[in-house]
């Protein structure tokens, strides 16, 4: 990989970042609009909380269709 392509590389991932750190700000999902929660297995890793299976979700979003947004903030 050049230089260049480093750098262009690197711009890339950083709009990404910023972005996912401005999702998370508003604290809601922006595919479904349901609340944002923190993964505890890696830093900075976040989901939808209708993310997954039922048993992981809170009550209120248990039984409400999956939702596969996730992003990383660190």
């Amino acid at each position: 990989m050049t230089k260049q392509e480093r750098l262009a590389h690197k711009q890339r991932m950083d709009a990404i970042r910023q972005e996912s750190i401005r999702i998370v700000s508003t604290g809601i999902c922006p595919q479904c609009g349901t609340e944002l929660r923190r993964n505890s297995s890696i830093a900075g890793w976040w989901q939808c909380d209708c993310y997954g299976m039922d048993q992981f979700r809170k009550p209120e979003n248990r039984g409400k269709p999956s939702c596969s947004f996730q992003c990383f903030t660190e």
